[in-house]
């Protein structure tokens, strides 16, 4: 008797085991679709409730689970409302109002009441008087003075070496401890028509001085996102010694009309449209994106482009009158 009862005790261990190991698959099953006991989550073919948030489970892989479900039903339903609308355009025809406009930074932005317009007697005027009115009247040619910060490392180095293939008739020379009040009165009298100088912090350029000689003005940028030639994916051979073609884009306000003059003023009048180069300073929400890019004719109709290199992006600080001076000078722009 005892040895019967000891078999049917083991034999009965072993049937709840059994039964244990038959049950788990099916919680396992419940877990997946998305049910709980209590019922307060949905399945997984149902809608959410008006009043459930997904951040109120406390299970980490729960709460992702019903995340993802929940994006994957939203894509769903924006792509059934996509394809109903597109189906209710094709069936009006010509008569399917315009389709609306998407918002963006640009076209939300305020209009500027500086906006200038070219064919203003006030702006003409400006023109034939200003710093620059020499250089677009073709009388003189720029020659440009690229220098950096004291003891410059070599990121900054190579990119001062970068931008003389760049910008035709310029030439580097090291600072050597030199002050700029000192450095200005030599490239006056050595003809030089503008200076650059490429600022550093912890081994990275970051800001760019551009005065105009000998009468300024002085314009301060913060520099940023800098990408020598060997950072630059998929660029093309390097720059030719032809001179480059330049666009200005968006420079319309009074404050870039002056910006965008200091820039054209660097190259020379003359481009020399056999090399293919172009210099391209596009003004987007106030940064300057200087890209260098070598265009190609694949046929009639498709014209396929290299960036050259190197590339950064500005942010006008300050805008000084004459030359560069920092103590007594006078500012006609400072950023706020």
């Amino acid at each position: 008797m005892a040895k019967t009862g000891d078999k049917s005790g083991g034999s009965g261990k072993k049937g709840l085991k059994r039964k244990a190991a038959t049950e788990e698959p099916q919680e396992a099953a419940v877990a997946e679709d998305g049910a709980t006991e209590s019922g307060v989550q949905p399945p997984r073919a149902a809608a959410f409730p008006p009043g459930f948030s997904i951040s109120e489970i406390k299970n980490k892989q729960r709460r992702h689970l019903m995340f993802t479900r929940w994006k994957q039903q939203q894509r769903k339903e924006k792509l059934a409302a996509k394809k109903k609308l597109k189906k209710e355009r094709e069936a009006l025809g010509d008569k399917a109002p315009p389709k609306p406009v998407p918002k963006t930074i640009d076209n939300q932005r305020v209009y500027d009441e500086t906006t200038v317009d070219p064919n203003d007697e006030e702006v003409a005027y400006d023109e034939a008087t200003d710093e620059f009115a020499s250089y677009f009247n073709r009388q003189t040619s720029p020659k440009i003075l690229i220098t950096t910060s004291d003891r410059p490392h070599g990121r900054t180095v190579r990119l001062c070496e970068q931008l003389s293939t760049v910008i035709p008739n310029s030439h580097v020379y090291y600072r050597r401890g030199l002050a700029l009040k000192k450095i200005i009165p030599q490239c006056i009298s050595r003809d030089f028509t503008d200076l650059i100088v490429i600022n550093e912090d912890r081994k990275t350029p970051n800001g760019l001085i551009l005065s105009h000689l000998p009468n300024g003005p002085t314009a301060h940028f913060k520099m940023s996102s800098v990408r020598l030639r060997k950072e630059i994916k998929r660029r093309g051979k390097d720059p030719t010694e032809h001179i480059p073609e330049i666009i200005l884009n968006n420079f319309t306000t009074r404050l870039g009309h002056s910006i965008g003059r200091m820039f054209a003023s660097l190259f020379p009048h003359n481009p020399q449209f056999i090399g293919r180069q172009v210099a391209t300073f596009h003004n987007q929400r106030d940064y300057i994106f200087f890209r260098f890019h070598r265009y190609i004719f694949k046929s009639e109709k498709k014209v396929g482009i290299q960036e050259l290199g190197p590339r950064f992006t500005l942010k006008l600080r300050s805008l000084q009158k004459g030359t560069f001076d920092s103590k007594y000078g006078e500012y006609e722009w400072v950023h706020k």
